[in-house]
């Protein structure tokens, strides 16, 4: 059952603090913004593109909108977690040419420097930063608004300065990750070609089902599975650009229009027309 103990929302940015007692297996979903995840208890392994992070307390995981992630969890521990889901406008005013507040976020390598370890996070602040932001949001004051954005803005240059310190991210390794990685650059940029288990075995040399056995483990996704939520996500990136729903539709992969209106509807919730019209 899942304890809200926290939401609020404003335009671009949303901040909710939520506990799940026993807690299941979340389904995967995609997300058209950030997410900041700050981990308070649990016990789970969150997976990222090819990653694996078991998390301990008060690690922050760090996602953009192109990267697939889902979260399992180890036992039926008690589940608490902030987060934070914002949009690039939120802190558009403060970008400048000198300076991208976003830079780390977005042109990391798909599932690479996700997390900042709890040490870190709370020697650079950023803990402290993400209470300012939680009291401010329960501040009735005029100026709690500003406040939060201040901090966060404050929490994103701290970001920053700590990523750029490391030319490695912090994750489990795995003896198959160069096989898994190049599986996963292919399928992403060949969205557009008929990707099978087959072809897979036959252009990486490794037999179709130990591959699904090899990326089942990495990713925390069947190989189908992957292919179909990175297919819909470049589709959401393409339908909000204006191009066609029947174009888009082919240009991800997709053999028609019927296929993809129901795998679209099914992993987002709503029609590719609304994304259009919206």
């Amino acid at each position: 059952m899942d304890k809200q103990i926290l939401h609020y929302s404003s335009n671009h940015f949303s901040f909710v603090h939520m506990v799940t007692e026993p807690p299941t297996d979340v389904a995967t979903h995609i997300h058209d913004c950030y997410e900041m995840f700050y981990f308070i208890s649990g016990d789970l392994t969150y997976y990222i593109e090819g990653q694996a992070y078991k998390l301990r307390p008060y690690d922050l995981i760090i996602t953009n909108s192109k990267e697939l992630h889902r979260i399992v969890f180890l036992s039926k521990a008690s589940y608490e977690r902030k987060y934070i889901h914002f949009k690039p406008e939120y802190v558009s005013p403060y970008q400048t040419e000198q300076y991208n507040l976003l830079a780390y976020i977005e042109k990391r390598k798909l599932g690479c420097f996700n997390m900042i370890p709890a040490k870190n996070v709370l020697d650079n602040g950023i803990g402290e930063l993400w209470e300012n932001i939680e009291k401010a949001s329960l501040d009735p004051a005029p100026e709690s608004q500003i406040l939060m954005k201040i901090f966060f803005i404050q929490m994103l240059i701290k970001i920053n300065q700590h990523l750029s310190k490391y030319n490695n991210p912090v994750v489990d390794s795995h003896k198959d990750d160069q096989k898994i990685a190049a599986i996963l650059d292919f399928i992403n940029n060949h969205l557009e070609e008929k990707i099978t288990l087959d072809s897979l075995q036959e252009r990486f040399f490794v037999n179709k089902y130990y591959l699904c056995h090899l990326f089942k483990r990495n990713t925390g996704f069947t190989v189908i599975e992957y292919i179909t939520y990175k297919r819909i996500m470049r589709a959401m990136e393409l339908l909000v650009a204006g191009k066609p729903a029947l174009n888009v539709a082919h240009s991800v992969g997709f053999g028609d229009y019927s296929t993809f209106f129901k795998a679209f509807k099914k992993i987002t919730g709503y029609s590719p027309k609304r994304v259009i019209n919206n």
